[in-house]
């Protein structure tokens, strides 16, 4: 197959799966990896192959995922939410070590289970920012808190995938010192490279977006060759850029590729599903989604109550943290690359973490369509018999007042 001919194929799945998600009132992510998974070497029929066009698309994908996350990154949002956001974060926490103890029931290991850890812990900050604008939710009060607790998430992440990169990686002593000095370079560029990122993106028309695209590919190449995980790199990047006067040029520009790029990555991930292999996962991956919003209703409701929301928004923070998705899978294609773990255990991820994913997704686009309503039934359910009673009389009270103002008139 010619590759113009393969890139057309691929962009008429990717919209199709797109659209009927969308008429579907899903994340399209969902539509994406079953597009890989049925059109994929291992399902109904193959149409799509994992090719050079596909992993050069999906890589390209991971790394403007991760870029326009440090874009979105803001220290001093999280700085200034200070005691709340920390509380909540470190409490959201929990999700993790829940996590990694499924994986140890469910006899992964060691090492499979600290990817499972962070698949699990790891909330969808796209899925969530773009259900929230969607069902007008940005102005509850728990929202402020839900961001917070993403931007916590999203810095945990990078120490998560930093480490989780490095044992992919492996290396001694010389892999150990290029990562070192990777990390003085991006510390570097970090406090002092806001004013060498303007200079070099003062450019107009295509110049401009040829280079914006080549900074961010050759920053977290640079990452790699030393050792150092590249889409980390790129979110570090991310963070430099969001820093510059360019910004949101820079995030209006590179849009489409990440659109495109992060769409493939999806597809991608579909395309190493084994449908069959899958569905003996079942089971686990249901574990998962059940453990997943018992803990995460707990620590968001937890987190709020401590931080000073009211009973109805703690519940809510709890519901806007529960969908998973593309970091989940970035972390679960990081697993699927590590050699030292069987290949079983490595298949048994994958197809965990397919069906993880799309159940968490499909879940927390229900919730959030019905928000008001789930919100509701749970803070009904968490009243105590006092309290109801109190509400009834209140309620009785109320009631007897309309009918003595009926009666007078």
């Amino acid at each position: 197959m010619s590759p113009i001919l393969e890139f057309g194929l691929i962009a008429l799945g990717l919209y199709t799966a797109g659209w009927i998600s969308q008429r579907l009132g899903i994340s399209a992510i969902v539509g994406y990896i079953l597009l890989g998974i049925i059109l994929g070497p291992h399902g109904i029929y193959t149409l799509y192959q994992e090719t050079e066009l596909i992993e050069l698309l999906g890589e390209l994908g991971i790394v403007l995922l991760l870029f326009y996350l440090g874009l979105e990154f803001s220290l001093s949002r999280f700085l200034e939410s200070g005691r709340s956001t920390l509380l909540a974060g470190s409490l959201d926490l929990v999700n993790l070590v829940v996590g990694v103890g499924v994986g140890l029931v469910l006899g992964l290991g060691w090492l499979a289970s600290l990817f499972l850890g962070g698949i699990v812990y790891i909330s969808s900050s796209g899925v969530i920012a773009k259900l929230l604008a969607e069902r007008d939710l940005v102005a509850y009060p728990e929202t402020e808190r839900t961001l917070g607790v993403l931007v916590f998430e999203d810095l945990a992440m990078v120490v998560i995938l930093t480490g989780l990169g490095l044992i992919t990686l492996g290396g001694g002593l010389i892999d150990a010192l290029g990562v070192l000095f990777f990390l003085l370079i991006a510390l570097l560029l970090l406090r002092f490279g806001r004013g060498l990122v303007d200079r070099l993106l003062s450019r107009e028309g295509e110049a401009f977006v040829l280079l914006s695209l080549a900074l961010v590919v050759l920053f977290s190449v640079l990452a790699k060759s030393l050792g150092f995980p590249e889409a980390v790199a790129a979110f570090l990047f991310g963070m430099v850029v969001a820093e510059s006067r360019f910004k949101e040029r820079v995030e209006q520009t590179l849009q489409s590729w990440h659109s495109v790029g992060a769409a493939v990555f999806f597809l991608g991930f579909g395309l190493h599903v084994d449908a069959r292999a899958a569905v003996k996962q079942l089971p686990a991956a249901l574990l998962l989604v059940v453990v997943t919003i018992v803990a995460n209703m707990m620590t968001g409701y937890l987190s709020g109550r401590w931080s000073g929301l009211s009973r109805r928004a703690s519940v809510g923070h709890g519901l806007m943290l529960l969908p998973r998705g593309e970091f989940s899978l970035v972390i679960a294609g990081l697993a699927a690359g590590v050699t030292s773990l069987p290949q079983e255990t490595r298949t048994a991820l994958s197809g965990m973490s397919s069906l993880y994913v799309i159940a968490m997704v499909v879940i927390g686009s229900f919730v959030f369509r019905y928000f008001d309503q789930i919100n509701g039934w749970l803070e009904a359910k968490l009243k105590t018999p006092a309290e109801r009673q109190a509400e009834a009389t209140r309620q009785r009270e109320l009631d007897a007042m309309r009918l003595d103002e009926k009666s007078l008139r």
